[in-house]
């Protein structure tokens, strides 16, 4: 197996404190980051873009950006109204991740728990299609691919977008270059081992993103790789079959 892929942390959530981020970069020879909300909250856009220099002067790069996920942020929502407003919400962060010029923004297709079957696949998919094409336009003019995480399957199981089926139906539906997937280890996990690579091979060459998080398969504690229960050789053997090319966080 040949390794194709370079390294990304996720910026610190707690601080974002800057200068002790590049400094720990530098010591392990990382030169990539996630970052998120927290640390982007209430900047200009002369701002972002003085960030963004401070870090590439250092020799990083801000590879992805995760756009937020409270419960009203829900773009798959059945609700119109709350849907229409997540989607706006989006739309000013993906903006903000243009600016830092990340090549990623990292988005939840949902952010309820309920069993999808339960509540109707069709429209789940229906909803989170509206909202895509809604987001691509801006997606483009900020330079970014919209990445959609398999999520945790939820206390019932079966939450949207936490199955193979999901993401399969999804990606037959919709085949844009500005859209792809995030396979968070963790999250895929909780569903169970066998489904975590099935999940997997659904997202297939369109993986974007990876999320590398262990745990025990009982919650998701985004536990350092090694120390859970995720199959690590079947991950980045898949990594390196598809010829990942760019930085894994």
């Amino acid at each position: 197996m040949e390794k194709t892929w370079s390294w990304a942390f996720v910026a610190s959530p707690a601080q974002y404190d800057v200068a002790r981020m590049i400094e720990v970069c530098r010591a392990c020879g990382v030169k990539a980051l996630e970052y998120g909300v927290p640390g982007a909250q209430g900047m200009r856009e002369d701002e972002l873009k003085a960030l963004r220099a401070r870090f590439a002067e250092a020799g990083i790069v801000i590879n992805s950006f995760h756009l937020p996920f409270p419960a009203e942020d829900d773009i798959a929502s059945f609700y119109e109204t709350g849907r229409r407003r997540a989607v706006r919400h989006m739309i000013e962060w993906i903006q903000v991740a243009g600016h830092l010029g990340a090549r990623v923004v990292i988005q939840h297709p949902t952010t309820n728990r309920f069993p999808a079957e339960e509540n109707g696949l069709d429209r789940y998919i229906e909803q989170l299609k509206k909202s895509i094409d809604e987001l691509l336009p801006a997606a483009r003019a900020a330079g970014v691919i919209i990445g959609l995480e398999n999520m945790v399957p939820g206390e019932s199981g079966g939450r949207f977008f936490s199955e193979a089926d999901h993401i399969r139906r999804f990606a037959r539906e919709v085949n844009d270059p500005n859209v792809g997937f995030v396979y968070d280890t963790g999250h895929a996990l909780l569903s169970g081992r066998e489904k975590a690579i099935e999940i997997l091979e659904a997202m297939g060459q369109r993986i974007v993103a990876w999320h590398l998080a262990d745990n025990a398969g009982d919650r998701d504690a985004h536990l350092a790789p090694g120390h859970g229960e995720v199959d690590w050789d079947a991950v980045f053997r898949f990594a390196a079959r598809i010829g990942f090319s760019a930085p894994m966080t």
